[in-house]
């Protein structure tokens, strides 16, 4: 089980108290990811969230480079919380450490803490407005 003290220095999950924190500890897992790995496929279904605690990613639609992503970015949330294919491939760009948020999981904290919800959808439709064409 992953460290309430870890889990804190994350942002997504800084604001929560000693208790929602230990709630989300029971359900995160930990990856690592070498230097050319891939985390997330486009057009794959979802089924997890990540949360980079070290390293950066590249985000890649149809071979073009969207966007570096690093230490306390949320990648895959789109596509799991809009329920549709992955939109973009995310690539290891350093040697990554991150947490996982299986879809399951997603679902039972974004129930029992829905101000993380609300976080996670502010931020899909942040990247949704970055993303769209001019």
């Amino acid at each position: 089980m992953i460290e309430q003290e870890r889990l804190r220095s994350v942002p997504l999950f800084g604001e929560l108290d000693a208790y929602d924190l230990a709630q989300v500890a029971r359900w995160v897992d930990e990856i690592s990811a070498e230097p050319g790995d891939l985390l997330i496929e486009q057009g794959a279904m979802p089924y997890e969230i990540f949360v980079i605690e070290d390293g950066t990613v590249d985000v890649v639609r149809d071979g073009e480079p969207l966007a570096t992503l690093g230490s306390g970015d949320v990648v895959g949330e789109m596509a799991l919380m809009a329920r549709h294919r992955r939109m973009a491939s995310v690539v290891a760009r350093t040697t990554v450490r991150a947490l996982s948020l299986h879809v399951d999981a997603l679902q039972e904290i974004t129930t029992e803490m829905p101000e993380l919800g609300e976080e996670l959808r502010a931020l899909m439709q942040q990247r949704r407005a970055e993303n769209e064409p001019p």
